[in-house]
């Protein structure tokens, strides 16, 4: 309406003025879509033809706040202006209504949400992690405070058995095991001590009761008698107090050639009587010339005593076989074996194992040949190996 008036109040018009019309129009467009950031940063522009210098303070103003008016953020921003000047950016973030402030806001949302879930992961993986840790060694440390010597221990049990928690508790579970082994050969021990030692002096209380009533006369064979109730008490004693003597003294060695295989058949001799009586055999196969640098007196017991074991152990008509080799000596019988159970404990002091006593204490012993074995061999510097279970014979290699 207000052009057709316009043009009713007028008789002619030209180009010219329709021109003006248009370009008003235009302007007055041009103003609705740009804000007046806008413009003036393109006024700049077109001032400074297309390349807006930054030296001075108010053209850099009106850089960044074209910049932020166009959604540009921070760190883009902070890339095309003076770092002195970035106070520009923050004040565009603490306008709320501006893009950078709500990307900072999200931004700072999502850092605080992820920081209190990364932080709940790790204190519930850590308490996951601390009980499971914890527990066994809480489980280990009542159980040792319960146990005690000499009755059944119950093992602790873990589920992974490899790492440092896992060799901590099978560490603990074999100790205990070995304590209350260790009570359990003492009990054993004393009670066989006490057997034997009560009796000889039960023997020698009789004979004594009797001479003293007139029952028995004082006679040389009654004295005897006594004598060697008295010799198997000394027995007895002498060999405890040897062992533990020889357990705290070191052993001294010496070293030199001999021939292995002519040793050991020197101390198979010294055993033909016994191995008659019990319809046993023993033979020595292998290498005939091997010589070893050993300490003779020490490897002629450690035969004596695998020997020994065999005469007591193995059973009548069994055959005990020692191969000898560059690598090894094996001593193998076809004998009534032992359970396999006790093969780790079969070189503990005192240890007789639960197969059948028989005999005395001079055919039986007091259970530390192969204690005394193992410590001859360790002092070579060798290793061993027991192989054994019911019915199935005895094997005991020698790893040299």
């Amino acid at each position: 309406m207000y052009l057709v008036e316009k043009i009713k109040s007028r008789d002619t018009i030209t180009i010219e003025y329709i021109n003006k019309v248009i370009q008003k129009q235009t302007i007055d467009e041009i103003d609705s879509i740009f804000t007046d950031t806008e413009i003036e940063f393109f006024e700049l522009l077109e001032k400074e033809n297309g390349k807006i210098s930054l030296s001075q303070d108010k053209n850099i103003n009106i850089v960044i706040n074209y910049l932020i008016k166009s959604g540009i953020t921070p760190k883009y921003i902070e890339e095309l202006v003076p770092t002195d000047n970035f106070g520009k950016v923050i004040e565009a973030i603490k306008d709320k209504e501006s893009p950078e402030y709500r990307f900072v806001n999200k931004l700072t949302i999502s850092i605080i949400i992820t920081n209190i879930l990364a932080i709940g992961i790790t204190i519930t993986s850590m308490l996951i992690f601390i009980n499971k840790a914890i527990l066994p060694i809480k489980q280990a440390t009542a159980t040792i405070k319960k146990s005690k010597p000499g009755k059944e221990y119950k093992e602790i049990d873990y589920h992974n058995k490899k790492d440092e928690i896992g060799l901590l508790i099978t560490a603990i579970n074999s100790l205990n095991k070995k304590l209350n082994l260790q009570e359990t050969i003492k009990n054993r021990l004393l009670a066989d001590i006490s057997h034997e030692l009560k009796t000889p002096i039960t023997s020698i209380q009789c004979y004594l009761e009797g001479i003293s009533d007139g029952v028995i006369k004082l006679d040389q064979k009654n004295l005897n008698a006594i004598t060697d109730e008295m010799k198997r008490l000394i027995l007895l004693v002498n060999r405890i107090m040897d062992y533990e003597k020889s357990e705290r003294v070191q052993l001294k060695l010496e070293f030199i050639p001999e021939n292995l295989s002519e040793l050991i058949k020197l101390v198979v001799e010294t055993h033909k009587k016994k191995l008659k009586e019990n319809k046993q055999r023993i033979k020595v196969t292998g290498d005939e010339n091997l010589m070893l640098e050993i300490d003779k007196d020490l490897i002629k017991q450690l035969t004596h005593n695998l020997i020994g074991n065999f005469l007591k152990y193995a059973g009548r008509k069994k055959i005990l076989k020692i191969n000898i080799t560059k690598n090894y000596i094996d001593f193998t019988d076809d004998g009534v074996g032992i359970k396999m159970s006790e093969i780790p404990f079969l070189t503990e002091k005192f240890y007789q194992g639960n197969i059948e006593k028989t005999g005395d204490i001079d055919t039986r012993g007091i259970g530390v040949g192969l204690s005394i074995t193992r410590r001859i061999i360790e002092s070579h510097g060798w290793r061993f190996e027991i192989k054994s279970d019911l019915n199935k014979g005895f094997s005991f290699k020698i790893y040299i």
